[in-house]
């Protein structure tokens, strides 16, 4: 069975909901040799994944979850890939407590350090925020705080079985486009940033696939997994079965183009700062103005805000006035 899947593969023929499920079972068990895992993992590189075989592999992640996934919220999650390799500041994070300093209710998914100089969740311990160990422990976070940071990690234990080989591999795999798949208070918004231009029509057709209401999955001219502030930005927006490919550019809502280096951070303590800079409205530059982009996008998706030039403009005015860094304060604890 193992060789005829590796077979197919080599020869670009897409793999069966039964066959993707068979070899992320083994693999996610440990029950697999790490020949062919690493063997699997390339072979589906070369190949690229289809839409389906996303979604089927994302299915056996969230099958091995070990939580009872029923709750009442309405729920937005900004997450990107990863894997652009700018080491810029932590965008989605940041927009995420913004959006929750606003009301939104955010179930944020992410994990340290990959890519990146400084991963959300090094920002989210740098800022003192508790990283949520269980179920019930994001549950409370979001009832009292309108903000939960699951640490992926905690929840995602039998990724330690294939942690060695992708270690190994210095290569991305489907692994790094599982992540904002997989979170597992399973939220029905979401702004998704990807690595790879052909990954944007792709993933919004797993979003879709996984009932997903409203979505926007982005990657900027310049490479970024977020909606940049230095060019402009590819858009798969997911409204319930359609979805609408367009061009974001943020000059056209009034927004001033920046350099990249300009959102480079070396450090938790540097992003930190940045944080807090935006939300005390102390720092009004680029590095306000993406996360102002970002969480706008979000304000948008989650059907709080009728256009994004309605959700950027109240972002940026309670910004001013500082309603946002009040709630925030209270994240903080």
């Amino acid at each position: 069975m193992i060789n005829n899947i590796l077979e197919k593969l080599c020869d670009g023929v897409d793999l069966s909901e039964a066959e993707i499920d068979s070899f992320f079972s083994l693999m996610m068990e440990g029950s697999l040799s790490d020949t062919h895992a690493a063997s699997f993992l390339t072979a589906l590189k070369i190949k690229k994944p289809s839409a389906e075989e996303i979604f089927f592999a994302s299915n056996v992640l969230l099958k091995n979850l070990d939580i009872a996934s029923s709750h009442n919220f309405n729920l937005l999650d900004l997450c990107g890939t990863g894997g652009d390799s700018k080491s810029t500041l932590n965008v989605s994070t940041i927009s995420s407590l913004i959006l929750a300093s606003i009301g939104i209710k955010i179930a944020k998914h992410g994990n340290r350090s990959v890519s990146s100089k400084v991963g959300s969740a090094d920002l989210i311990e740098s800022l003192g925020i508790p990283l949520d160990n269980s179920f019930d422990d994001s549950l409370e976070s979001i009832d009292r705080n309108n903000f939960s940071f699951l640490y992926a990690p905690n929840f995602h234990k039998s990724m330690k079985n294939v942690a060695h080989i992708r270690k190994e591999l210095k290569m991305r795999t489907i692994f790094n486009i599982l992540g904002p798949l997989v979170n597992p208070l399973r939220p029905k918004f979401q702004v998704m940033g990807v690595y790879d231009k052909d990954l944007l029509l792709v993933m919004a057709k797993v979003l879709q696939k996984q009932g997903v209401k409203r979505a926007m999955v982005v990657h900027g001219f310049d490479g970024m997994d977020e909606i940049s502030i230095c060019s402009n930005t590819y858009i798969a927006e997911i409204n319930g079965d359609h979805i609408d490919e367009y061009v974001f550019s943020p000059e056209k809502y009034g927004f001033k183009l920046s350099s990249i280096n300009s959102l480079v951070i070396d450090s938790p303590e540097e992003s930190k700062l940045i944080t807090e800079g935006i939300f005390n409205n102390t720092i009004q530059d680029s590095r306000r103005d993406i996360c102002i982009l970002n969480a706008g996008a979000g304000l948008y998706v989650s059907g709080n805000a009728n256009s994004l030039e309605d959700a950027f403009l109240e972002i940026e005015s309670k910004l001013i006035t500082g309603e946002i860094k009040s709630n925030f304060l209270e994240i903080l604890g």
